[in-house]
């Protein structure tokens, strides 16, 4: 995405981000806590999340964050519930499918393009400065696509 389109729970999170909060924490504590889950439980939840999952690198924590609030606001809570399912289903392919076509990959060492699974390839990543850069716009543009999906 990439543009100036913001709103303001999309600045927030960018402004947790880049206050400290890991990017799943940030997308997280914004929408989740809308989604009515517990401020603390949100935090621990992006937590793990953050870094591509723990700091592996795998899928983006920005991915990660957007997909369990989408579970927070549509998914089922009855195991018969074949409606809330595919709408969810449906909401978490959306987000995956417009997230990729702006950022062509969803795992976070092929966003930054580094190894952060090693403390060598995560130091090589922050020196070059990816996640001051890159990442917030991750987190915006996670943010405003997950905004969009979350109307009805």
């Amino acid at each position: 995405m990439g543009d100036n389109k913001t709103s303001a729970d999309a600045n927030r999170a960018v402004e947790r981000f880049g206050g400290g909060y890991r990017c799943a924490e940030a997308i997280l504590t914004v929408y989740g806590e809308k989604a009515g889950c517990d401020p603390a439980l949100c935090m621990k939840i992006g937590c793990a999340f953050g870094g591509g999952m723990g700091g592996k690198g795998e899928v983006c924590g920005v991915v990660s964050a957007a997909v369990a609030v989408l579970g927070m606001k549509y998914g089922r809570t009855d195991k018969n519930d074949a409606e809330s399912r595919a709408k969810t289903d449906a909401k978490v392919r959306e987000f995956i499918d417009r997230f990729r076509a702006a950022h062509r990959h969803l795992r976070c060492n092929d966003l930054v393009g580094f190894d952060r699974s090693t403390e060598e390839g995560h130091d090589k990543a922050a020196a070059t400065g990816v996640f001051k850069r890159l990442c917030p716009e991750l987190v915006r543009d996670a943010a405003l696509i997950l905004e969009d999906l979350l109307k009805d």
